[in-house]
């Protein structure tokens, strides 16, 4: 399990939904983004956070049930307790296990469900709704062991998560490589605009180095004509992400920082490029963007100004 809790996709999450009013800052002479600029990238940014989080606490529940809840002989509706101890994020929902037909230690399936009603749960600030559904197939940081994740009417902060969305994460190296790729992902705000969006992308975990990588999937495994993520805008305009070079999160730099701190993709909207350079892995809060050739270095915090 080795820092595991320290060393997650929750501290990827975080980071993300911290900073995706990244771009947020007043137009000024010296800063080429305009509104719908901004728009476009955290657009993408906030799909982006909101994905990474439930894939993360699918994450959270997976590495912290013990291999006999998780496989073993069918049981159907074995409850879960405790795992708000492990992650604030499941705190007041009822998670349960059933075990499939079948499954067995060295080759567990199952569901797990992680139930938060249909009034909601509150923490920190954040209200959850609805149901998440985990099916799994294959033993913990095998290759191949996958599993998915879909809704039931879940909501967070009154933003619905479509009921056709499916977020899929297979073990392609033991515990440390793997491969996310959201297929048919909507989501629908309060003003009932909405995002869409698809992902295919490699998450590898160094945990000597104790980073995050987030990077391209290569031409055979790439499910999204080779972007790493599509979808449309708020403002219904479509858009790719690319990632260029990898996008590091490191576990020194997350006290002090809201975004990554390596890598850079782009996003393209329209005729509009963005590109999006986080840095050399200096632990700092300044990315730079660059559109139509010009640049801007913009110092993010969570508050977004």
């Amino acid at each position: 399990m080795k820092m595991k809790n320290v060393l997650s996709l929750r501290s990827l999450s975080i980071a993300v939904i911290a900073g995706i009013v990244m771009v947020s800052c007043k137009k000024t002479d010296e800063n080429p983004l305009n509104s719908s600029d901004s728009q476009n990238v955290n657009s993408e940014s906030v799909a982006d956070a909101a994905t990474n989080e439930v894939a993360d606490m699918g994450n959270s529940i997976v590495v912290n049930v013990t291999p006999t809840q998780y496989g073993g002989s069918r049981v159907a509706g074995d409850v879960l307790k405790d795992m708000d101890k492990k992650d604030g994020r499941l705190a007041g929902a009822t998670i349960t296990i059933t075990r499939g037909i079948g499954s067995t230690k060295d080759n567990p399936s199952g569901t797990i469900t992680i139930d938060y009603g249909t009034t909601g749960v509150t923490t920190n600030g954040v209200t959850r709704k609805g149901i998440i559904t985990i099916t799994y197939s294959g033993k913990k940081n095998v290759a191949t062991a996958y599993r998915t994740m879909s809704f039931t009417n879940y909501s967070r902060n009154g933003v619905a998560f479509d009921n056709a969305m499916s977020y899929k994460v297979t073990n392609v190296q033991d515990s440390t490589k793997f491969h996310h790729v959201l297929t048919g992902g909507k989501l629908t705000f309060p003003d009932q605009t909405t995002i869409t969006r698809a992902t295919d992308f490699m998450i590898t975990i160094n945990y000597t180095a104790k980073t995050v990588t987030l990077s391209a999937t290569d031409g055979t495994q790439n499910t999204i004509n080779g972007h790493s993520a599509k979808g449309s805008t708020r403002e219904g305009k479509e858009y790719t992400m690319d990632i260029t070079a990898g996008i590091v999160y490191k576990a020194e730099c997350l006290s002090t920082t809201v975004i990554p701190v390596q890598g850079t993709k782009t996003i393209t909207a329209g005729l509009l490029s963005y590109t999006i350079d986080y840095g050399t892995g200096t632990c700092d809060n300044t990315i730079t963007i660059t559109i139509a050739g010009k640049t801007v270095t913009i110092t993010a915090s969570a508050d977004g100004h």
